[in-house]
Parts: structure tokens; sequence; C-alpha cells
């Protein structure tokens, strides 16, 4: 079966705007709703409103009913594991057991030295998430959690209550580069890949297969997921304005067109199963004009409606 969930990408949004999407993807049948955990807008404008993650995933949590909530992905660097283990227990408590808890290694240099937080190399930043993961899963799940690691040391820390989802909430590990895949192999229920070509996805899944036998996993056991903008218009007219309208800067047309969703909904079907037949169960999407709410309906009544 094959899942769908929607990023919201809360740049200028208030948090009206931010209850009426997410009711309005809960009333549409999408699995899930994920927020970005950025302190910046990814846009030039620094001044732009973006508000803060986990505050707004628990907000959302008392206004919806069953779509479950997540973080496209929390960034492992602005807050200590425990913290974040005590946090996303709780969001899990309040939801009733409807989170899904997506963290990654950071990327974003320019809001970590504004807030002075530290950002490390590549390599240090994934061996942080690599110590962070196994923390908050242990946090979890044990009456106490001791761990000393290179990077963060924990003594006899509590986590109460614990998340009402046994043995624990989903873990999902975002990035496409092998050594985070390496991360979600070891400690993930679940990797989302963001952006690639079909060509790039039959990679990824080669290597996640082999390092997960390695490990005495089976590979289906964790789940591949890919992340795309969607433009979707009711004939080649209303994408192509679509497409001239919201095509990344500085990128060719071609090339945003290979690493999105982009097409009629009959193209939009076909794009998506082409990426089923590869392996990919789980897609998370999201809509550059959301706010106005025609493009995630029609998705859902001409796309969803027919893989389900």
């Amino acid at each position: 079966m094959v899942n769908f969930g929607v990023q919201i990408q809360q740049e200028q949004l208030k948090y009206a705007d931010i209850r009426k999407i997410v009711q309005e993807c809960e009333s549409l049948g999408f699995n899930s709703v994920w927020l970005y955990d950025h302190l910046y807008p990814l846009a030039p404008s620094l001044q732009k409103s973006v508000l803060e993650c986990w505050v707004t995933l628990a907000a959302l949590a008392v206004e919806t009913e069953t779509i479950r909530l997540g973080s496209l992905v929390t960034c492992n660097l602005f807050r200590h594991p425990p913290l974040l283990a005590k946090m996303s227990a709780t969001l899990d408590v309040i939801s009733e057991g409807r989170l899904e808890f997506g963290i990654g290694a950071g990327w974003y240099e320019e809001e970590c030295v504004a807030y002075g937080i530290p950002f490390p190399r590549a390599g240090t930043r994934i061996n942080q998430l690599r110590e962070a993961v196994q923390i908050i899963k242990k946090m979890w799940t044990q009456d106490e959690t001791s761990f000393e690691g290179e990077y963060y040391t924990v003594r006899n820390a509590s986590c109460n209550p614990k998340p009402l989802q046994k043995p624990y909430p989903p873990i999902w590990i975002g990035g496409k580069g092998e050594k985070l895949l390496t991360v979600a192999a070891e400690f993930g229920d679940a990797c989302n890949l963001p952006w690639c070509t079909p060509e790039q996805l039959k990679q990824r899944i080669d290597y996640i297969q082999k390092y997960c036998i390695s490990l005495g996993r089976k590979p289906k056991s964790l789940t591949v997921s890919l992340y795309f903008d969607v433009l979707i218009g009711r004939d080649k007219k209303e994408v192509m304005e679509k497409l001239l309208k919201f095509k990344w800067e500085g990128v060719p047309l071609e090339k945003h067109q290979n690493l999105n969703i982009i097409g009629t909904p009959g193209e939009c079907l076909d794009r998506i199963t082409e990426y089923m037949d590869i392996g990919a169960t789980y897609f998370i999407v999201n809509f550059p004009e959301i706010s106005k709410l025609d493009s995630l309906r029609l998705f859902a009544n001409s796309v969803l409606s027919a893989l389900r």
C-alpha cells in the first residue's frame, strides 16, 4: 500500500492558515502532514515569518483527530537529544500516538551561525545524529538512560511519560547521502530521500538493501520515502503556467521537471507509479501554492483516489 504525506513550509503562513491546510489534508485522506524545522526562512528575505516547528505541531495535535504529524526533518543541532526525546514523547501523548519522528543532521549553516549554534563539518554532524538517535530511542523505552559517546553524555536520565506508540514512534532519517542512509539502516524505521530521479532512487535502494543485509536486517523493514514538489494542473496550459511561476531560480526547466512531480493528473500518476515500481512506498509532497488548496484537492481527488 502506498502512503502520502504533505509537507507545509511555514514561511509567511499564519497559524490559522496552517490549521486550515492540515484539517483539509485530514479530510482529503492524506496519511500525514509535516512541518519543516527551520529558524530562518529559506527564501531570500530573512524578514519573512516562520513559526517554530515543534510548538506548532503541538498545537496541531489538538486541532486534528486522525492524521499523523511529523517534522521533515528536525535539525539535530538545534536541541540536545534528551530534551528532544522529552519533547517528542510529550507530543506523541498529546496527539494520542500520531507522531512521525523525522530527524536529520542539519545543513543550513547560515541560521546556525545567526543563532549561535555550532555548525561542525558534515562528518561530525552525521556522527552526532547517530548518537542522538540512540539516546532518544533509549529514553523512549528505558526507565533510566545512560550514554557516553564522543558528542553526548547522559547519566540516569528518565523520560516520563513514555510515547504511546510501542515500542516507540517511527523514526525517519532525512537525506540521500550514503552516510545518512547508513544511519537510517542502523537505527531508523524509514528514510526520506529528497528530489531523486528514478535512476538515483534505484542506486539508493540498492545501497540500502546491501547495507541492511550486512546488518542482518530485512531490507523491506526500512520504509523508502520520496520527497517532491508537486505542480499539478488540469491541462498542459495550466501546468506550464505553474511551472514558469514556481520553477527553482537558476535551475534549468528540464532539470526541475526531472526532480519533481509535474503535470496533469494522469502524468503525475504515471510518474508516481514509476517510482512505486522501483520500490518507494511513501511519498511526501510539497505544493508551492498550498494555501489556495486547489492543487491539494486536485491531487487528492485524482491521484490519491486512483492509487487507493
